[in-house]
């Protein structure tokens, strides 16, 4: 695979966001993420597989730095452990529900669904590669 086709990836949604989390990646304080599972069932977003390699960019699109994907697990979003809360760079679980459940919950509505305890989430951890 060429550096150019590396896929790009962005955590949040506000460019304030999106920079914080850019660099708890750089520094190691966020080595997961979630998806809406539905999202991939859908096609509206791309599937990473165990060993992918993906480029976390910042808020202008800059390239940050190099992950490579090293576990994935779909959990329902009422089983998010405190411990995927942590590692996803939120601090508590606590601090994790309360930025998700809105976050998802719009996501959803958009594709006329709601959030439960039962909505599946693909939950992603990954390593810094380069920096």
């Amino acid at each position: 695979m060429k550096i150019n086709e590396i896929p790009k990836i962005k955590f949040g949604s506000s460019s304030d966001d999106i920079d914080d989390l850019a660099n708890k990646v750089l520094k190691g304080e966020k080595t997961a993420t979630s998806s809406l599972y539905d999202y991939y069932e859908m096609g509206l977003k791309d599937r990473s597989e165990i060993g992918d390699y993906l480029a976390v960019l910042n808020s202008k699109d800059e390239e940050v730095v190099l992950v490579r994907v090293e576990k994935i697990e779909i959990v329902k979003f009422g089983d998010v452990s405190e411990n995927f809360a942590q590692e996803e760079g939120d601090g508590s679980l606590e601090n994790w529900i309360s930025i998700h459940r809105p976050y998802y919950s719009r996501l959803l509505s958009a594709i006329g669904k709601e959030l439960s305890g039962d909505t599946l989430l693909v939950c992603e951890w990954f390593s810094v590669v380069t920096q």
